[in-house]
């Protein structure tokens, strides 16, 4: 069996990862193929950390990575890396010197360009085994979507709309591991449209404030992100940080359609919808159960077992790290999304998508 490290029990690691892993570990053994150990062993400084306490018999934490090394085996450890992305490549660097070789990484996967290029080099020279979390893309919605790009049923794609709003005012109040709002939900949605519509170019980037009584939080109200595809697709990524209701919905806009798909909005349901328009073959409204990080974890971990994990998806994870960093160098601070015209900059050329993602 592989063992689960969590490094960095905050909302991702807690919340998320920790809480998936409880679940997927006895449903995998219930088949008769164990693949998940449990306790998990966590890490966080923090005192009182969030999850510290955890379920019994679902978490062992310790407040140190040292501590957290001297109970695992790197030959069998899976270590998720949930810190904030500008200390990840210190805390990878250290796995891999302990002899730790598979990592399951939050997203986004660097803070910036120098750190996304020494993680590579890192990966390489360590022969690590990278998934960077990408629950999107390996949904079962987004394989919906890209069944239509790929076989063209409302003919080709021309433009992706992605909008990814909710309130989050006291996670922004109460912790400072995301710069801007670039860095919360977009990472989500870039890595979709890049998978969906290939390689893209960075035409737009514009930040806002967060603005609650009398605290201003610069660049964290919310985040609108436009992409040029050289496929010719055209993507706005749209995110509101201190909206009044939650939304996930991407709409793709196709020559003779459209798909409009409705990713699930929190933990008390997992369920995706999508209402596809103009075919008469895959038109209607369709409900589906899509627990994404459940099956992505499963997906990671068989490929960790099997030796086929981290190669794909880590090369659209770095594609999606870089357009990111061009955004943030380019980003331009406006008062509110609606507020102002969207000035495009100049397409900005990068790397952005491995040859054949699409």
């Amino acid at each position: 069996m592989l063992q689960p490290l969590v490094i960095g029990l905050g909302r991702s690691g807690s919340g998320l990862h920790l809480r998936t892993l409880a679940r997927l570990a006895p449903r995998i053994a219930a088949t008769g193929d164990p693949l998940v150990a449990l306790p998990v062993i966590g890490c966080d400084p923090r005192a009182g950390a969030p999850g510290s306490a955890g379920t019994p018999g679902e978490l062992t934490a310790v407040g140190t990575l040292e501590g957290a090394l001297a109970l695992i085996d790197p030959a069998t450890t899976v270590a998720h890396v949930c810190t904030p992305p500008r200390v990840r490549y210190d805390v990878i660097a250290r796995l891999a010197g302990h002899g730790v070789r598979r990592l399951i990484v939050e997203k986004p996967l660097a803070a910036s360009m120098d750190e996304l290029d020494a993680l590579v080099r890192l990966r390489e020279r360590a022969d690590l085994d990278v998934v960077v979390v990408s629950h999107w893309t390996g949904s079962r919605l987004a394989g919906r979507l890209r069944r239509l790009v790929r076989d063209e049923t409302l003919g080709p794609l021309r433009r992706i709309t992605v909008d990814q709003h909710k309130p989050r005012f006291l996670r922004s109040l109460t912790t400072d591991g995301h710069p801007s709002a670039l860095d919360v939900e977009i990472p989500h949605s870039l890595a979709l449209a890049l998978d969906l519509a290939g390689p893209a170019e960075l035409r737009a980037a514009r930040c806002w404030d967060l603005r609650c009584e009398d605290r201003v939080l610069p660049r964290l109200g919310g985040a609108h992100v436009e992409l040029a595809h050289r496929s010719g697709v055209t993507t706005l990524l749209r995110s509101d940080l201190g909206a009044a209701v939650r939304q996930r919905d991407v709409v793709c806009e196709f020559e003779d359609g459209t798909a409009t798909a409705h990713f699930p909005l929190g933990e008390d349901d997992d369920h995706a919808q999508l209402v596809v328009q103009g075919a008469d073959d895959e038109a209607g409204h369709h409900v589906f159960r899509d627990d994404a990080l459940t099956g992505f974890l499963e997906g990671a971990y068989r490929g960790f077992a099997s030796g086929t994990a981290g190669a794909m998806n880590f090369a659209l994870a770095s594609a999606t790290a870089r357009l990111l960093c061009v955004a943030r160098e380019r980003c331009a601070v406006v008062a509110r999304p609606d507020a102002v015209p969207p000035a495009v900059l100049a397409p900005t050329p990068v790397a952005t998508s491995p040859a054949g993602s699409r």
